[in-house]
């Protein structure tokens, strides 16, 4: 018997996703270009941009109100302990209106992950502290391009000396909440 040849059309996605998954790179980052077989494998070539790598702040706001922030590099998934539930965050693109980066967000339940945002910038995350369930919100900023004129300047009027004792004394209070913002890569 003669065996004819056909062809099917796939999403892309997935395999964009198990290239991200294999090769510890975002998926958004993921540009296919090539898949050969090769015996019982496909062999998928890509590319990355030449860009640069972005970095965004991740905000959260603790259930008695205190806030921490952490930068986080997004050219791979980046892993961040928040009140001991481990959160992945991976680059999802850029706003088209306003260039805010955009990220997806995934929750370890087990050995498995469960997404809480699959594109954007807020997110909450239920856990427990001293006993009590509570909800713990999450948002990402982009941070201002400091040759942006026009931007946000009250940033830059903080005096430095004082944000680094503001780092201590969120570090030390950070302990004792359980981990407020631990970065796990």
């Amino acid at each position: 018997m003669a065996r004819g040849s056909d062809t099917a059309r796939l999403p892309l996605e997935p395999l964009r996703r198990q290239v991200a998954d294999a090769t510890g790179r975002s998926a958004s980052f993921i540009d296919v270009t090539g898949v050969e077989v090769d015996g019982n494998a496909l062999e998928v070539t890509f590319q990355t941009p030449d860009e640069d790598v972005p970095v965004a702040d991740v905000v959260v706001e603790g259930p008695n109100g205190r806030t921490g922030t952490t930068p986080v590099r997004l050219d791979t998934p980046s892993g961040v302990n928040v009140f001991g539930e481990l959160l992945r965050i991976e680059y999802a693109g850029r706003d088209a209106e306003t260039d805010e980066i955009l990220v997806s967000v995934d929750q370890q339940v087990g050995d498995d992950w469960r997404t809480l945002l699959g594109c954007g910038q807020m997110w909450a995350v239920q856990t427990s502290h001293r006993g009590e369930d509570v909800t713990i919100t999450c948002h990402v900023e982009t941070p201002s391009d400091p040759d942006d004129e026009d931007g946000d300047t009250a940033e830059s009027e903080i005096d430095p000396a004082s944000r680094s004792d503001a780092g201590s004394d969120a570090d030390a209070g950070a302990a004792d909440d359980g981990g407020l913002l631990d970065l796990d890569r």
